[in-house]
């Protein structure tokens, strides 16, 4: 069972602290409070799916939630901590889900209150505005790393290619092998395979190499050979045999 509702005065302090409001003079703060939808989440309780409709913003005012894509974590948010701001000012459906991890409460303030307080109130346009900033720019940081992990990427799948091509470079993959992630372990093992490659290649050519030298003192030794065995030959070597024997017999 929920505990007891807060009241609208105590709800303040909360409000006070979450950046939306922080400047938000106390008055217009006691107006939000009354807008605001008090829920108790079990653990393991979903509070909103992946797809659902969005119209509302939530404030954590105890516990804590996580904010995941099935299976895949994305993030832990606890006291005080804001979740489904987009959504609020923007009908869109949820880009993720969020369920309690523990017991949680939670604060809802739907969209139409939160418009009306943006027409009325200029420092909640400025908290929204903030919000939207926030978003921004962490969407920008998001878009350059990716494109920095494609370019990186690239890199790699053109390593192969100039394996192949004969033209590789080892530094080449040097700052990709300095990443942390999957890519990083990726052109490490990469490196590591095209130095064992050329390790063999090397001990190869040498083997071969050598096999070749053999392989000429045997041709030589067998050309020799070839040639020592003719009849020719062996008429020569009599004749040489006698004309030595002539000069080395005593004279009469």
């Amino acid at each position: 069972m929920a505990p007891n509702q807060v009241p609208s005065d105590l709800r303040i302090p909360i409000l006070k602290s979450v950046y939306l409001f922080t400047q938000t003079p106390e008055e217009v703060l006691a107006e939000i409070a009354t807008f605001l939808e008090e829920l108790w989440m079990a653990e393991g309780q979903t509070v909103f799916k992946k797809g659902d409709p969005g119209e509302s913003m939530y404030i954590i005012s105890e516990g804590r939630v996580k904010v995941h894509d099935g299976d895949f974590t994305i993030n832990y948010l606890g006291k005080w901590d804001v979740f489904g701001e987009m959504s609020a000012l923007d009908p869109e459906p949820r880009s993720a889900s969020v369920t309690a991890v523990e017991p949680t409460q939670l604060f809802r303030l739907g969209r139409q209150p939160l418009y009306q307080l943006m027409i009325q109130r200029e420092e909640v346009m400025q908290g929204v505005i903030h919000i939207l900033c926030q978003h921004l720019r962490a969407r920008v940081r998001e878009m350059r790393e990716d494109y920095e992990y494609m370019q990186q990427f690239a890199r790699v799948t053109a390593a192969a290619g100039a394996v192949e091509a004969g033209l590789y470079i080892p530094e080449s993959l040097d700052e990709v092998s300095a990443r942390t992630d999957e890519l990083g372990q990726l052109s490490r093992v990469f490196q590591r395979m095209v130095r064992e490659v050329d390790l063999r290649e090397q001990r190869l050519r040498m083997q071969v190499a050598e096999l070749k030298i053999e392989i000429d003192e045997v041709k030589k030794a067998h050309q020799v050979a070839e040639i020592t065995e003719t009849e020719y030959f062996q008429q020569l070597r009599q004749k040489a045999s006698s004309l030595r024997a002539e000069r080395f017999s005593p004279s009469e």
